[in-house]
């Protein structure tokens, strides 16, 4: 009996444009908040140029250092895809450059996400496409492994499923469910705009309000001495 060495699932239910759009307007800092700050992808995933992302993902799983199935993920997403690709976080060979950056933009995919290596990194910063990577690495990849697409993957502690929404800036990336996409959206806005508010009130007044800061502390039975 032959062993199965790719899977390839069907595509997710297309999103509603709209359902992305409710983050357009929002931090990553504060979409984690409002999922319990514990949401992020590893930290060590980074931008090489564009830092904003938006899109849905679409899950690639590779061996360390292969990239066959990546091609078949470029040419059948769907525009506003992000390509989500686990690779193992292997840092030593990459997995995609300039040419698949390329080619993807041209579709209108909405970035790449890689928990592994790229490569043209020069390249890619130049390019008005976002691109996230653990890693860069001149080593090309091979194409002999396994895969496995639009299945769910883990990124450190983080499981991206098919279809959940990516969002990235500066500070990193956060995936969320469809599933809690509008609850999320709502409950990001409203911290969003309470630090607002206290940014106002710094530059009005230089203070905020800490009350709640000392009755923490007193409920804990905290001595200050002066």
């Amino acid at each position: 009996m032959s062993t199965l060495r790719y899977r390839i699932m069907p595509h997710s239910e297309e999103a509603p444009f709209s359902l992305p759009e409710l983050f357009a307007d929002l931090a990553v800092a504060d979409i984690c908040d409002a999922l319990g700050r514990n949401a992020a992808l590893p930290s060590a995933i980074k931008p090489l140029g564009v830092a904003r992302l938006l899109g849905t993902a679409y899950t690639v799983n590779l061996p360390a250092g292969e990239n066959l199935l990546l091609y078949y993920a470029v040419d059948n997403a769907r525009p506003g895809d992000v390509l989500a690709v686990a690779c193992d976080g292997y840092e030593d060979r990459a997995v995609c450059g300039e040419i698949m950056a390329a080619l993807a933009r041209k579709r209108g995919l909405a970035g790449f996400v890689v928990d592994g290596a790229v490569r043209d990194a020069d390249a890619l910063r130049a390019m008005d496409f976002p691109v996230y990577a653990r890693a860069v690495s001149p080593n090309g990849p091979y194409k002999d492994g396994c895969g496995e697409i639009n299945a769910p993957i883990a990124m450190g502690n983080a499981v991206i499923r098919p279809g959940d929404i990516l969002v990235a800036d500066g500070d990193g990336i956060v995936a969320v469910s469809r599933d809690e996409a509008e609850s999320a959206a709502i409950q990001a806005r409203a911290i969003r705009d309470t630090g607002l508010r206290k940014l106002k009130s710094i530059e009005k007044t230089g203070k905020l309000d800490f009350t709640w800061l000392y009755e923490k502390l007193a409920a804990g039975s905290c001595a200050i001495f002066d």
